[in-house]
């Protein structure tokens, strides 16, 4: 065996070996070849030989390594416990429960008997996990770009970071999240919106009685009875006629507000923190509705929207959104606007939704809900003018949001032919 060979054998080894790490291995390799690296540096100093043929396959092999240390596998990845992985569906045992372990230390505990399926891995960022039936109980670690989805029936759980138990019944499509840690928000059925849930709270949605509620754990003690049973949660009408097309308002100066709830009553913001939805959408009217558009601060407006939207009162929504843009346009108009875009898109009016988001977009670019606003205009290109301008929108998706929650889509719709 020549000289050369010898020199390269034990390294190739070591590739082999560097290519199996985990990522939490591969942070501790990193740190010993930096070391390594220093110490080589430090008797290079004092000694000046190098071999004819060792050093350049050597400094080959070193970048090879080097290469393979700090170059991130694509996706998370996951170690199942105490259950089969049947290709991304867990099927739990009926005697103990199992443990999910996820490479950017996420943890998930499914207990005995529950059915879930791990889905599209391949984002950096997080999974989606579909609840088929059971219980689960999360800590999802919070890494700055986090995005994981539960998903349960018609319910979406989307999660940054953050610890809570998830129950999904599937007999009774009833869906229970109690949060320790962090927060979340659930998308329900559709025209529900999205309810935000924070750290000490339970939300519980029934998809049969179209209810939504959110309670505070440590006020109500044990499991809640079902929402309807409480009478604190507001059953969904039917979304109304869309109502004739209005022009979008201009902006103007924030005014300073001129109405406030009672101070002996919970906000609005409260009630809708805790699923009381028409107990909102009755206050407004006993105020007078058209008096609280023109003079309620822009909290109540945004707590009525956002009630108007639960219950199905989706007119009432639109006029609370343009008030809020009429009113508050530096405050909250960006947001308004993709909400109402929402509100469109949800009502099958694609034009209008498209407008909308593309108000959004054009007053917050880099906004919060910025990544949703133009997911939203690419499904409304879709729709009206199919999958040559469709193309574009998802490239343009792509570009700016390549780990974005709609990056699969996009990438299905920028391959369209």
């Amino acid at each position: 065996m020549s000289d050369p060979e010898r020199q390269l054998n034990p390294v190739a080894e070591l590739l082999r070996r560097a290519a199996q790490l985990s990522e939490p291995e591969r942070a501790e390799a990193r740190a010993a070849f930096l070391r390594r690296v220093d110490e080589e540096k430090a008797r290079e100093s004092t000694k000046r030989v190098v071999l004819r043929w060792a050093a350049p396959l050597a400094l080959a092999a070193s970048v090879l390594l080097a290469l393979l240390l700090w170059l991130p596998e694509r996706g998370v990845r996951y170690v199942v416990e105490g259950a089969e992985d049947e290709s991304g569906y867990v099927r739990v045992p009926l005697d103990h429960p199992a443990a999910i372990t996820f490479s950017d230390r996420t943890r998930i505990r499914a207990a005995a008997g529950a059915r879930l399926r791990i889905d599209e891995t391949e984002n950096e960022s997080g999974a989606r996990i579909s609840i088929e039936r059971g219980r689960v109980e999360a800590e999802i670690t919070h890494t700055g770009h986090s995005d994981w989805r539960f998903v349960a029936g018609p319910f979406v759980v989307r999660v940054t970071g953050t610890r809570f138990e998830l129950l999904w019944d599937a007999d009774r499509e009833r869906l229970e999240v109690i949060l320790h840690e962090g927060s979340v928000e659930v998308e329900g059925y559709a025209g529900s919106g999205a309810v935000s849930v924070r750290a000490g709270q339970r939300f519980v949605g029934d998809a049969l009685a179209r209810t939504l509620l959110v309670s505070d754990t440590t006020a109500h003690g044990p499991e809640p009875a079902p929402p309807a049973a409480q009478g604190q949660a507001a059953e969904v009408a039917p979304a109304p006629p869309e109502a004739a097309a209005s022009p979008e308002p201009s902006s103007s100066e924030d005014p300073a507000p001129l109405v406030a709830p009672p101070s002996n009553k919970p906000s609005w913001t409260k009630l809708v923190s805790q699923g009381e939805f028409r107990r909102v959408v009755q206050e407004a009217e006993a105020r007078g509705t058209q008096n609280c558009l023109a003079s309620c601060d822009a909290a109540d407006l945004n707590a009525l929207a956002d009630a108007a939207r639960y219950v199905g009162q989706n007119e009432l929504a639109e006029q609370a959104l343009l008030a809020l843009r009429a009113r508050y346009a530096k405050a909250a108009g960006s947001r308004a606007a993709f909400l109402l875009g929402r509100l469109h898109e949800s009502r099958g009016a694609a034009a209008r939704a498209r407008t909308w988001y593309e108000t959004a977009l054009r007053e917050a670019p880099s906004g919060a809900f910025a990544a949703e606003a133009l997911a939203g205009k690419m499904r409304a290109v879709q729709i009206l003018e199919g999958p040559a301008a469709t193309r574009a929108v998802a490239q343009e998706y792509l570009r700016l949001y390549p780990r974005g929650v709609h990056a699969k889509t996009a990438r299905q719709l920028a391959a369209q032919p």
